[in-house]
């Protein structure tokens, strides 16, 4: 019962504040990821029970909101670091272009070669791809939706794309 009472205020919260915290934001960050950032805001304080509905002020929510779309922003920024990174060690760039050319000079070729190497690569993984690249999920919500821990979220991940290139390669040399 209290933690229904507790909802209910919440979602009157974010009724009455979010247009607001939304509008003044987004004059500071991308619209998008502010409006993504409020409604995970008030989805974490409905989780959390906030206890007193009387404390979810302009002042505060505005604070908090502020807190998760910098945070948000940081992901986002840390992850893009991390795909630079990893595609400047994993990846030979003349490989893979060299690659590219001799597949897309053949059309049966590329067809053949990127079902080779595609069936060579687990379901698992694929699933990997399309949640990490794809929903742009993080590997802790890719880790939660399958139920299986980070590190095998990583390893899937790694052993993916390492059969495709080596699969991709193969075929185009």
């Amino acid at each position: 019962m209290e933690q229904s009472i507790r909802w209910h205020a919440v979602a009157g919260a974010y009724e009455h504040h979010r247009d607001r915290l939304v509008s003044s934001l987004s004059r500071l960050y991308p619209h998008a990821v502010v409006e993504d950032a409020v409604q995970d805001l008030f989805l974490k304080l409905a989780r959390i029970g906030f206890g007193d509905p009387e404390q979810l002020t302009d002042r505060y929510l505005w604070r908090a909101a502020n807190r998760a779309v910098r945070r948000r922003i940081r992901v986002e920024q840390r992850r893009l670091i991390r795909l630079e990174a990893h595609a400047a060690a994993d990846w030979s760039l003349d490989d893979t272009i060299e690659a590219m050319h001799a597949c897309m000079a053949h059309p049966q070729v590329q067809r053949e070669s990127l079902a080779q190497a595609l069936g060579a690569v687990d379901p698992r993984e694929i699933e990997i791809f399309r949640m990490l690249i794809c929903q742009g999920m993080t590997y802790r919500e890719a880790a939660c939706a399958l139920g299986a821990p980070e590190h095998e979220v990583t390893n899937l991940r790694v052993r993916g794309l390492r059969r495709l290139r080596e699969r991709t390669v193969a075929a185009a040399g």
